[in-house]
């Protein structure tokens, strides 16, 4: 299809919007207002330049998956990309839109969890709105957090440089995991027990879907240029949208992804690529050769594990997931790979 307005007109599949649709919505927020140059994709927040320190940090993001403790859940996932991006969340918005016929209870658990949410990583909960609307087929957050962060601790997405070394914390596809084990907790009881249903439910929490930890970490360690959250679309979708967010190449050893054995093992199970599952709780680092001894030291100090999985080449080289024998292009999900479950 050649014609602009033809592909403007075809459906969306689940999932982030497409990389060239996005790239129109952007252009249509980009700039003015003080906000020049605009929106960028790959970014998980916006720093307001307001000729001032400390700069605020501004992230929103919704949690359109099944959860069972929704609003805690996006506390974490908004302040991930404050965080990320080197900011100190402090603030939290969120509009809770709930089906009718949802009990009164459910929507007061929801607010109890923005709650411990926010205790836990040190925001307040500044307001936001409630509603019961048929525009929702099950509950759904939307939740923004405010940020601070001083200039030297910000660390956008696209801030790699050639050289770097790709480090990644914890494990890919930890909330995929989480999400599996919840939705499909029969299934998965039948096919693996119930005590590893049990530890795959509680990957929110354990491992954990929080970066905080180790963006507070990586912010302030020399030769760190760059940090990126890993959600929609899992490791890879995250690594593409550093890497062009850079305008570079990137060379990345598969062997070297972290990965639980319930996260395999349920991927396969159900027949998903675990490189495409969404999965917060992975942090990617944009570090120096230099500096990443010193990064990994720090990580491990804090009972954090880190590694390193790849790195930033000259973008004429691609991004290219290196298999040891043989070498292929990082492979591209237009939607994460759970959605594609029944």
């Amino acid at each position: 299809m050649n014609d602009p307005a033809a592909r403007l007109s075809e459906q969306l599949p689940e999932g982030k919007i497409l990389p060239r649709v996005l790239r129109k919505v952007l252009r249509r927020l980009g700039g003015g207002a003080g906000l020049d140059p605009g929106p960028a994709s790959g970014e998980d927040a916006a720093v307001a330049a307001a000729g001032s320190e400390p700069r605020l940090v501004l992230a929103a993001d919704p949690i359109t998956f099944p959860s069972a403790d929704p609003g805690w859940h996006a506390v974490i996932v908004n302040a991930n990309d404050v965080a990320a991006t080197g900011g100190e969340p402090r603030w939290f918005l969120s509009s809770i839109l709930v089906p009718p016929g949802t009990d009164a209870a459910r929507v007061v658990r929801i607010a109890d969890g923005i709650r411990r949410g926010c205790r836990e990583i040190g925001a307040i909960p500044a307001g936001g709105h409630t509603e019961v609307t048929a525009a929702v087929r099950h509950e759904l957050v939307a939740g923004a957090m405010i940020g601070m962060a001083s200039l030297e601790h910000v660390k956008p997405s696209g801030g790699a440089r050639e050289g770097d070394l790709l480090v990644i914390t914890k494990g890919i596809a930890i909330e995929a995991t989480a999400i599996i084990a919840s939705e499909f907790a029969e299934d998965v009881r039948g096919r693996f027990g119930a005590e590893f249903q049990a530890q795959s439910a509680r990957f929110l929490r354990d491992p954990g879907i929080s970066v905080v930890p180790e963006a507070r970490i990586a912010a302030r360690a020399p030769g760190v240029h760059a940090m990126h959250d890993v959600t929609e679309g899992g490791v890879a979708t995250a690594i593409r949208e550093m890497v062009e967010a850079a305008g570079l190449g990137a060379v990345v050893e598969e062997t070297r992804i972290p990965h639980f054995d319930e996260s395999r093992r349920l991927m396969r199970h159900y027949g998903l690529d675990i490189l495409g599952a969404i999965g917060s709780g992975a942090l990617l680092i944009a570090c120096s050769e230099a500096g990443t001894g010193g990064l990994l030291r720090r990580l491990q100090d804090a009972g954090i594990a880190g590694r390193v999985i790849g790195r930033f080449v000259a973008p004429a080289r691609g991004i290219v997931l290196d298999r040891g024998a043989s070498r292929r292009e990082l492979p591209r999900f237009e939607a994460d790979e759970i959605t594609r479950l029944p």
